[in-house]
């Protein structure tokens, strides 16, 4: 009489293997393919260098690291709101994220087109796109997280986020070298504007890849919250959760300890008169760092937990602004970027995870997306502050007062509990292949 049960039982477990297979691939791809295009329009090296080619402002380039972090960080809280509730999220998701793909082929033709003729135009379309991406890429960011909550087991979400960064990131490798090879193969605006146009391409199969996730229902569907009904259990968040408030409030202060790594390659152009050769050379060693940090941090992380990996990320991130200070020539950077890229990967490996292990699934959404609305203005403001910074003093005093902040933040990281790792799970190297 059981058999039947039993028979149900198997299917139901071969069908859900079956969903994590297609789901981890698909998002896998997803990952690749957009972290790939990222890197021909890096923050660090490639959009400060393009932004110098158009204009001497120091502001001007961290104006671009504002646009990121308030379109990206504040949106997330927005959305949050919209699709809490809901029982699928892909539906948002898919509507959205045109937004944060298509403008990267209008930025390339401006800059085809006027970066010679009209720098200030140019200029001005750059931001206006970056908006457009960073906003939409906000919105999207809840939703995009909350599906993969959904589909990768809690177990399984460390082993996801490093085996996912360390595939972008050897892809990213080869994204360095075409970003070199660009730099000197084309003619300047060509070169620049052959980088966003294959960020373009990149996104797109992105794109097209997120419309094969197979996302389950959520487990707690409801209607949605109205405005005030949502807003009024934020003060709840952060008057009872002491643990997720030392997280929150570790990057909040960590904003100001990014200052440095906005001006790494301005500083290297402007001190030791770095080229295309050397931005694409930074490139390289920036991705290639990721690449071997993060099959460490990958280990680390299971017998450890996240917030050793995000502590030492924090060390790494602090030594590299103090290395950029004590710099003598422009090889000193190929450390800078290694130890930039050490950082960069332990927070992609890391953060989302701790933050996901401390959300109820109720309220997963509004957790992800209060982080980074509080983080927001201080990391929208430290990219300014740190232009002015240079621009009346020089880069060594902005240098400093970043690293001053890194390692507070790192400090108060240091405080956060984790979930301790199970004994079982404490070996990636015995499971690797298990995992798939």
């Amino acid at each position: 009489m059981l058999e039947p049960f039993i028979m149900a039982g198997v299917l139901d477990d071969k069908a859900l293997e079956k969903r994590y297979r297609r789901n981890l691939l698909v998002l896998l791809i997803d990952w690749m393919a957009y972290g790939s295009a990222m890197n021909f329009v890096s923050m660090t090296t490639v959009l400060p260098a393009f932004i110098m080619s158009l204009t001497d402002s120091k502001i001007a380039v961290g104006l671009i690291s504002t646009i990121f972090v308030l379109g990206w960080n504040f949106f997330q809280l927005v959305s949050a709101g919209r699709i809490e509730m809901r029982k699928y999220k892909k539906p948002f998701l898919l509507r959205i994220t045109p937004g944060e793909r298509i403008p990267w082929l209008i930025v390339a033709f401006s800059t085809i087109l006027l970066a010679e003729r009209d720098p200030l135009l140019t200029l001005l379309i750059l931001y206006a796109s970056y908006i457009v991406i960073n906003v939409s890429s906000g919105l999207c960011t809840t939703a995009w997280l909350d599906i993969l909550a959904k589909v990768i087991p809690e177990e399984k979400r460390g082993f996801f986020f490093a085996t996912a960064n360390l595939a972008s990131s050897i892809l990213g490798l080869v994204s360095g070298i075409a970003v070199a090879f660009y730099m000197n193969f084309f003619k300047y605006p060509v070169n620049y504007a052959m980088c966003f146009l294959t960020a373009f391409i990149l996104v797109t199969i992105s794109w097209l890849d997120i419309t094969f996730i197979d996302e389950p229902p959520s487990n707690i569907v409801g209607n949605p919250h109205s405005v005030r009904e949502y807003f009024s259990k934020i003060p709840r968040i952060v008057k009872n959760d002491r643990n997720y408030m030392f997280y929150t409030v570790s990057g909040i202060i960590g904003s100001f300890g990014g200052i440095a790594s906005s001006f790494y390659t301005a500083y290297a152009i402007d001190r030791f008169k770095a080229g295309g050769f050397e931005i694409g050379l930074f490139t390289s060693v920036l991705v290639g760092t990721q690449i071997l940090t993060n099959i460490l941090w990958g280990f680390i992380q299971e017998r450890y937990g996240h917030k050793t990996v995000l502590v030492t990320g924090g060390i790494a991130g602090v030594l590299a602004t103090l290395t950029a200070l004590l710099a003598g020539s422009p090889s000193y950077f190929l450390l800078v970027f290694a130890l930039s890229g050490a950082s960069f990967s332990a927070f992609m490996v890391s953060s989302f995870p701790l933050l996901m292990e401390m959300a109820p699934e109720e309220d997963r959404p509004t957790y992800i997306g209060l982080n980074s609305a509080l983080r927001a203005p201080s990391q929208a403001i430290a990219p300014i502050i740190g232009g002015l910074i240079i621009e009346k003093y020089g880069y060594p005093p902005a240098f400093l007062v970043s690293s001053l902040f890194s390692t507070f933040s790192t400090v108060i990281l240091a405080r956060v509990r984790q979930k301790p790792r199970r004994r079982e799970e404490t070996s990636m190297l015995g499971k690797l292949l298990k995992r798939f």
